[in-house]
């Protein structure tokens, strides 16, 4: 393995911002760049410094140099270029949605395992150190026994009327893991979940709405709002409501209020953007017991970014190496989709779903 991994990715729309993560990081280079639009493909290499342009993706995988690769294409699409380039030796970063369900999950882990090859999966915010500050002070008992999770998460994804650019629509269709949580959303579920401690997921009750569909001649539409309260080993639960689109929210590009509760405090996080540029992301904790007599509890607050795209290149550098576990190995990466998976299929069914096993 070379000094500084050298890194591939496929799909520069969603993934130039691994091109930048790879080029910037001490362990990592970014060397070639893959897609079907060669003319993003060249601008993206060109802003990067990047070697070598490629328009198919298995000139990419057959590029000798290259060591890994970060696979950022539409999940309808996704498998078998996941597949494909562990079959060819190289390490892999998977894009979210790790794929269209559990089963496609299942199949690339037993794909990456029998390569021997590194595979990692993407939820950019584990990375932040902020947020493994917070689980580990949860894990530590600092707010007490965490029993809740309650997530609110709205982003001003489009406008109504939309018709989606090609090549997008599989967020706008039921069914491909797009829609207000498949798309955003679920970094957010995802976030909360992670600083609980990822207790098992068992069940899952969940509404969705499509009320501002977009001008694609489907069957079902995406969910523009769904609201999921899902139930997890030990009686802990997590609730969330996401949107992409809100008509009295117009003026809104995102707002983030997540909140662990705790027997003896709480963790809360708060990210809000305003489109003229005003824009806030912060952790808050609250540790002690906070209504006791005289109010004793420690206040910390800390300002932070909303996601660290770098971080998540040096974690896969650094579980290729063999230096550490990655933030999001195969097996949260399986037991999250069983998640969502149940999560989608209440939403159908208008019932409690119980989580695969």
């Amino acid at each position: 393995m070379s000094e500084r991994i050298k890194v591939g990715v496929i799909g520069c729309r969603v993934g130039r911002t691994w091109v930048a993560g790879a080029q910037a990081g001490e362990a990592t280079s970014a060397w070639a760049v893959a897609d079907l639009n060669q003319d993003l493909a060249r601008q993206v290499a060109e802003e990067h410094g990047v070697a070598k342009v490629y328009g198919d993706y298995r000139e990419l995988l057959a590029d000798s140099e290259v060591e890994a690769v970060g696979i950022a294409t539409a999940p309808d699409v996704r498998k078998p270029m996941v597949i494909e380039a562990l079959e060819a030796g190289k390490h892999v970063l998977v894009q979210k949605p790790h794929g269209r369900n559990a089963a496609d999950v299942e199949e690339i882990n037993a794909v990456a395992e029998a390569s021997g090859k590194t595979l990692v999966y993407s939820y950019f915010m584990r990375h932040q150190e902020v947020n493994k500050e917070s689980q580990q002070l949860v894990a530590d008992g600092a707010i007490g026994r965490a029993y809740h999770a309650r997530v609110h998460y709205h982003y001003r994804e489009r406008g109504i009327g939309y018709e989606p650019p090609p090549g997008r629509d599989w967020l706008y269709r039921w069914g491909l893991k797009g829609g207000a949580l498949g798309q955003h959303g679920s970094h957010y579920l995802d976030q909360a979940w992670f600083l609980l401690g990822s207790p098992r997921p068992e069940w899952a009750f969940a509404i969705a709405h499509s009320a501002f569909p977009t001008t694609l001649e489907v069957e079902r539409h995406a969910e523009d709002y769904l609201s999921v309260l899902v139930g997890c080993a030990g009686g802990i639960t997590i609730q969330m409501d996401t949107s992409a689109l809100i008509a009295t929210w117009e003026d809104r590009a995102w707002d983030l209020r997540l909140r662990i509760l705790g027997t003896n405090g709480t963790i809360e996080v708060e990210s809000t953007s305003l489109p003229e540029g005003k824009r806030h992301s912060g952790t808050r904790r609250l540790l002690g017991a906070i209504y006791t007599e005289g109010d004793e509890f420690i206040d910390q607050s800390v300002d932070h970014s909303d996601g660290d795209f770098d971080a998540e290149i040096a974690d896969f550098a650094a579980a290729i190496r063999g230096a550490q576990r990655p933030d999001v190995a195969p097996g949260d990466a399986l037991e999250f989709m069983k998640l969502l998976d149940a999560i989608y299929l209440s939403a159908e069914s208008g019932e409690k779903v119980w989580v695969a096993r």
